[in-house]
């Protein structure tokens, strides 16, 4: 494993946790700039889906399975399915994210937010806090605890703002 990754997504099915343990990953497969990864998951659905073996059935499960396409032909991340038993850890994860209650986040005011570089910003409030738009992270107790912060969600708010389509993001 070189990547570990858990964030409350509130309530949901275990396939939509998958696709967005799924998402997630490739997102940070992109944003490092790797290519042709092998991803192994232990949802047949989801890997047959997003390979196109199976059809998408569900339609709340459409709109995760097109972006996790999308970010499969731009990585060029394989997937291969493995049986859960051989991917403990990751199911754990997974579990753990629907398991968690979601957060009502706070708003942050974008005028708070010193842009560094293209997606680098400093946070100015009680305390500094440094957010990576790139690399999805923040150096704030809410973002180590919980995965997510209004800090991060404000920066990807206002470069949303900035370019349309949020390329850079």
């Amino acid at each position: 494993m070189i990547w570990e990754f858990s964030r409350a997504l509130g309530v949901g099915t275990n396939n939509e946790a998958e696709y967005h343990a799924l998402i997630m990953l490739l997102e940070e497969i992109a944003s490092r700039g790797l290519k042709k990864v092998t991803v192994r998951g232990d949802s047949r659905l989801v890997v047959s889906q997003v390979t196109g073996k199976w059809k998408v059935r569900e339609e709340r499960l459409r709109p995760l399975a097109e972006r996790a396409k999308d970010l499969v032909r731009a990585t060029g991340a394989l997937l291969e399915w493995v049986p859960r038993e051989k991917n403990f850890m990751a199911d754990a994860l997974s579990n753990r994210a629907f398991s968690s209650p979601a957060r009502e986040m706070a708003s942050f005011p974008p005028e708070n937010l010193e842009r560094v570089c293209n997606t680098i910003f400093i946070a100015h409030g009680s305390a500094d806090y440094a957010v990576d738009v790139r690399h999805r992270s923040c150096s704030c107790p809410s973002f180590r605890n919980g995965g997510d912060c209004k800090h991060l969600q404000a920066a990807l708010s206002l470069m949303k703002k900035e370019d349309g389509n949020c390329s850079s993001c």
